[in-house]
């Protein structure tokens, strides 16, 4: 009989910046109390989707008929950071910056001080008071038809959450699969069932990093458009530098007159005088593709990989795909990059498009590569390691991560 739980259980504190977790990590399982299964399979969400999402039940159930896994879906930490998954909008410090300059040139005299916005309601108030005095202005030939303003506004994550991006949401992924090994209501091979991270975009990028932090942990990689190098506007500071520029998105769905920039709310800074500055050694250990890095990380071999990405991708370029796998290749890794470069692999099944994804089913593409994924760790099973540790060098720092009492541990040092 299929199975599906929800856990909570304690993961990581933020070590970066020293910030106490609040929250407790949430996961799902779905299993066959009936099978043995053979892998923990790891589906990581991209922005907007958590694990309580109904399409990936669907397919959750539907794998797990076909196949002897356990299924898995983590909500990691800030994974609600869109209005899909709990993220509310509200104004920081710099939104009323920008809102207040950017109403004054355009002449436009709000009904009061922006020091005055303290929630949503008042942040609805204002916006939908600037949209009326456009539309009013078009009308009285004061700005063109065609006019609009640009004004940012911050997310606050669920649970009280903050973007930190990347190293703490790996270490949930990373303690999520060894709470399993120990703790899951079925046989895992003394601890030693295999562990298959996937994921499509952002899910691909924590995929790959999960594997960059514990290299003796994950088996296998099945990556769809993920980028292996940091999008750093992604993080939420990069209003900072220039708001329409560096924001995480923007859109007019809320307002007609109005173009919504909108970023997470995180700690992290471009003030190289703050504790919290995002320093060049932090972007360095959020890289995939940083060869001194990979050159480590050829100590702990047999974790498998398989991508698919596409030319045309807007956001992460196929050339840093590429020479990422033929690094993996070079240091002895099982790694297949699928390059999607012409019209003519469109098959309008599986490849729909040259873009960001390709429009690939997540469905098909696990029924098509995780059978073949399987049977090469069957293979070429991963050897067991009594040093779980690894450590990476990041020009001023070195960061340093390994599993004891059955959970992965940060420990940040200065690099000498």
């Amino acid at each position: 009989m299929q199975i599906n739980r929800i856990y909570e259980i304690d993961s990581c504190d933020d070590v970066e910046l020293d910030i106490k977790r609040e929250s407790k990590l949430e996961f799902k399982l779905w299993y066959d109390d009936e099978k043995k299964p053979e892998a923990l399979v790891f589906f990581i969400q991209g922005f907007g989707a958590d694990c309580h999402d109904k399409m990936l039940n669907f397919i959750a159930q539907n794998l797990i008929q076909k196949l002897n896994i356990a299924f898995v879906s983590v909500n990691y930490h800030c994974i609600g950071n869109r209005p899909q998954t709990g993220s509310t909008f509200y104004l920081d410090e710099i939104d009323k910056l920008i809102l207040d300059a950017t109403t004054q040139a355009a002449g436009i005299k709000l009904p009061y001080g922006v020091d005055k916005i303290q929630n949503y309601d008042q942040m609805s108030e204002i916006f939908h008071f600037i949209n009326q005095a456009l539309i009013k202005g078009k009308k009285e030939g004061k700005f063109r038809l065609d006019y609009f303003l640009n004004l940012h506004v911050s997310l606050q994550p669920a649970k009280n959450e903050y973007q930190n991006f990347g190293i703490m949401q790996a270490q949930d992924l990373i303690n999520v699969a060894l709470y399993l090994k120990k703790n899951a209501p079925f046989d895992t091979m003394g601890g030693g069932i295999p562990v298959i991270m996937i994921g499509t975009s952002r899910g691909g990028y924590l995929a790959h990093l999960a594997a960059k932090i514990a290299p003796w942990l994950v088996d296998g990689v099945i990556d769809n458009s993920g980028s292996v190098k940091l999008l750093w506007r992604l993080i939420g500071f990069g209003k900072e530098i220039d708001f329409m520029q560096y924001s995480e998105f923007s859109t007019f769905d809320f307002f007609q007159h109005i173009k919504v920039f909108c970023s997470n709310k995180t700690f992290w800074t471009s003030n190289s005088s703050s504790p919290y500055f995002f320093s060049p050694a932090r972007r360095m250990i959020r890289n995939i593709l940083e060869p001194s890095h990979l050159e480590n990380y050829a100590k702990f071999p047999n974790t498998h990989y398989i991508s698919y990405h596409a030319i045309k991708d807007q956001y992460d370029p196929l050339e840093e795909k590429i020479t990422l796998y033929k690094y993996l290749n070079d240091l002895g890794f099982d790694a297949k990059l699928n390059s999607i470069t012409k019209i003519s692999q469109i098959d309008g099944k599986f490849i729909k498009n040259l873009d960001h994804g390709m429009g690939i089913p997540v469905k098909l593409m696990i029924e098509k590569e995780l059978p073949i994924m399987l049977e090469k760790i069957k293979n070429n099973p991963k050897k067991e390691y009594k040093d779980k540790s690894i450590s990476y060098p990041c020009e001023d720092l070195l960061y340093n991560f390994t599993q004891k009492k059955d959970k992965i541990f940060l420990e940040i040092k200065g690099n000498k």
